[in-house]
């Protein structure tokens, strides 16, 4: 299947499910959210999963806060990779996209800032966390997170799945990382979201990627970096290290540039 194909198959899945899947978002919580099974012709899908460049091969994030492995270097992989994540980036998904989220003016981004292929093994997690508010630029608002899981069979209670947490941090709404299934989410100042311990041998594999926009989803502007929060059944020192962090990111930010600088998470 071509680039053009894949695009095609999402945008005709997304318009075919319009209404049911704008329903669903505008009732969703705690944070803004639909998801859509069975995007591809399984076959398809099979085939962008086989197509996928070893972990091993891809760059390993290994802090207190996450530990997986990400890759964005599509012109190094089999062409299928590049074809599957910037099929997303195509006008008439964009476009559906859009009208089913009721967010205008949506850009994808082509230098796949933050996002691309994320691998999790066994072991692997994600802490919560609220992600930067902004592009590699620090012009664009980040609205929108894309999240299409492409490891056949994954099972549903062997962690590597989303969870979407509401502000207080008390309570969350997990979504299982199934096969061949789409998810979007809402990016913005509360939009706090992890994925749980992987527990199950194997490679939890996702596509993702950014929508942004030149306005916020929220009726005031702001600013803000990545920051992460501690579980709930974390220990303290873990929490007060976590919310120092991010409160000193966050004040430093009123002051200093928001363009992402040094990342290697970032095509050029």
């Amino acid at each position: 299947m071509t680039r053009q194909q894949l695009s095609e198959q999402i945008a005709k899945q997304l318009l075919q499910h319009k209404e049911e899947l704008r329903g669903y978002w505008n009732e969703s919580g705690p944070v803004r959210h639909f998801y859509l099974d069975d995007v591809l012709p399984e076959a398809w899908a099979k085939e962008c999963f086989k197509a996928l460049p070893d972990a091993g091969k891809l760059m390993l994030r290994d802090t207190i806060k996450e530990h997986k492995h990400v890759g964005i270097d599509i012109d190094d992989y089999n062409p299928q990779v590049g074809d599957i994540l910037l099929a997303f980036h195509d006008d008439s998904v964009v476009k559906i996209v859009s009208e089913i989220t009721g967010i205008p003016n949506l850009l994808a981004d082509g230098s796949l800032y933050g996002s691309g292929i994320s691998m999790m093994l066994e072991g692997d997690f994600l802490l919560p966390h609220l992600d930067n508010s902004h592009d590699g630029d620090g012009n664009l608002y980040r609205v929108l997170n894309a999240l299409y899981y492409i490891t056949p069979d994954w099972p549903e209670n062997n962690g590597g799945n989303l969870e979407l947490w509401d502000s207080e941090m008390k309570q969350y709404k997990e979504i299982h990382a199934r096969f061949n299934r789409l998810v979007m989410m809402e990016t913005n100042t509360h939009s706090i979201h992890s994925v749980n311990k992987v527990l199950h041998p194997g490679v939890r594999a996702c596509i993702s990627n950014y929508y942004f926009s030149a306005t916020p989803v929220e009726d005031h502007s702001y600013i803000h970096k990545t920051t992460f929060f501690a579980r709930p059944e974390d220990g303290i020192i873990k929490k007060i290290r976590l919310t120092a962090e991010g409160k000193t990111k966050n004040f430093l930010s009123k002051f200093l540039s928001n363009k992402a600088t040094g990342t290697k998470h970032r095509r050029k």
